[in-house]
């Protein structure tokens, strides 16, 4: 996420999902912050909603979503490197990206870390085709 905020065309990031810092310090997240990300926990949006995370995006932005498997949580997507209990849920993941698609228009999108050696019964994978399904539906339904 630092290199993309290096970059002159993104205006801001909104990273949602995290409950932990994982390999990042103390310094990571303070760049993060100094950079203008905004940084939203899973147990924000588990209590809040996921407008808790709409909100930062600006009202016909550009998107790009970049949906990184770690930050579901594993009874959902256990095939990832790092499970971590408290992820998004399938349902909030896919109303993220829609709510995306309502504040602004998604024009691009990447699922990342997405581990199949780890799958447990194909439950990531399964899990990763919905998602990916349903924001290609959501994509064509833009205006």
């Amino acid at each position: 996420m630092r290199r993309a905020s290096e970059m002159a065309h993104v205006a801001g990031i909104v990273q949602v999902g995290i409950r932990s810092v994982g390999s990042a310090g103390l310094a990571e997240i303070n760049a993060a912050n100094a950079y203008g990300s905004r940084i939203v926990t899973a147990r924000e949006v588990h209590t809040r909603g996921v407008e808790t995370a709409l909100n930062h995006l600006p009202e016909g932005a550009q998107v790009v979503v970049t949906l990184d498997c770690d930050g579901l949580d594993p009874s959902v997507m256990p095939g990832v490197a790092a499970r971590t209990p408290g992820g998004l849920s399938y349902t909030q993941t896919i109303d993220l990206v829609a709510g995306a698609a309502r504040r602004g228009r998604i024009v691009g999108m990447d699922l990342v870390e997405f581990l199949p050696t780890t799958d447990l019964n194909g439950v990531s994978a399964l899990t990763a085709s919905r998602i990916l399904v349903n924001a290609i539906g959501t994509i064509v339904r833009q205006r």
